[in-house]
């Protein structure tokens, strides 16, 4: 079986690493090169030698290699736009983290670039690669479950700026770099995830954002939601770095889905690892999305288990 050749670019983003890691794992795929751009250059490099893969100081001679078929993009968001350019143009399909971009013009530009160069693009909203997420959705998709009346969702993190370790995650608590803070940080995956479940969009949205437990934080810190979907349904999310340090651990996500014939409550989503969500964030096998990327460029789908 042909392997496909995947690179890193950037290691700005605490995802980076672990998606290093499940590309060097994954038999579907070859980590051929890691390239330094934006914050915490020394660590792609350390990373690059760690897996005996050449290191890049320029991104742009990684994308330059005829065995990269596709990237991921962990730079700060406001650099998203110009690394899809180089990368689009060059034909590399692209795995570019959240947030796809700090405005709506430069998210629509990144995707008209995909396009036109006829390129897969994809932002890793893990949720829909999540087993216990993707049943219900099986379930309400098949009818099984009756008609879905609402959706109520939590996720809860820590302040990135704690995570452990020597890398600098400030560019996350700098709105001119990451655009927003806790609630885009975290509840940008529930957000997707509530529009996928309900299966149809937005019709009215009510939202109360700001920063509320950290006193003098730049972003927001702790967010809460409520929306109505075109189809009826209701969802309402609350989502933020409100766990403290003295939690137990990293990382809270649960759904708790109604339905007229019965209800789902979703408290582990992680199925991967059999550990806490903390522990399947950090640790290497835990991006799961890698499988679906990877089907995504064989296949043109990222369905599937």
């Amino acid at each position: 079986m042909k392997r496909i050749g995947l690179g890193i670019i950037s290691y700005a983003h605490p995802h980076a690493p672990k998606y290093a890691a499940a590309i060097a794992a994954c038999p579907w795929a070859n980590l051929v090169g890691i390239a330094g751009l934006g914050v915490n250059a020394d660590l792609a490099a350390e990373e690059a030698e760690r897996y005996g893969r050449p290191y890049y100081a320029d991104y742009r001679d990684l994308l330059a290699r005829d065995d990269l078929v596709g990237v991921y993009v962990g730079t700060e968001p406001r650099r998203h736009l110009e690394v899809v350019r180089e990368a689009a143009t060059r034909g590399k399909h692209i795995l570019c983290d959240k947030p796809i971009a700090l405005t709506l013009e430069e998210a629509d530009e990144i995707v008209r670039l995909a396009r036109e160069a006829g390129v897969k693009l994809m932002v890793p909203f893990n949720p829909r690669f999540q087993l216990p997420v993707m049943k219900v959705k099986e379930a309400l998709d098949s009818g099984q479950a009756g008609k879905l009346v609402s959706i109520f969702a939590i996720k809860y993190g820590k302040l990135p700026t704690k995570i452990p370790g020597l890398a600098d995650y400030g560019w996350l608590v700098d709105p001119e770099q990451a655009g927003g803070g806790g609630f885009l940080d975290i509840g940008i995956h529930a957000v997707d995830a509530l529009r996928w479940l309900a299966g149809s969009e937005a019709r009215r949205v009510y939202a109360h954002i700001g920063t509320s437990l950290y006193e003098g934080l730049p972003v927001d810190d702790i967010g809460t939601m409520t929306v109505e979907f075109e189809n009826g349904v209701v969802g309402a999310l609350s989502a933020g770095w409100a766990n403290p340090d003295s939690y137990p651990t990293w990382l809270d996500v649960r759904f708790e889905v109604l339905t007229t014939e019965g209800a789902f409550l979703i408290d582990s989503p992680y199925h991967d690892t059999g550990l806490p969500a903390q522990a399947a964030e950090s640790g290497p096998g835990g991006r799961r999305g890698l499988a679906p990327c990877c089907r995504l460029l064989r296949h043109g789908s990222a369905a599937g288990p």
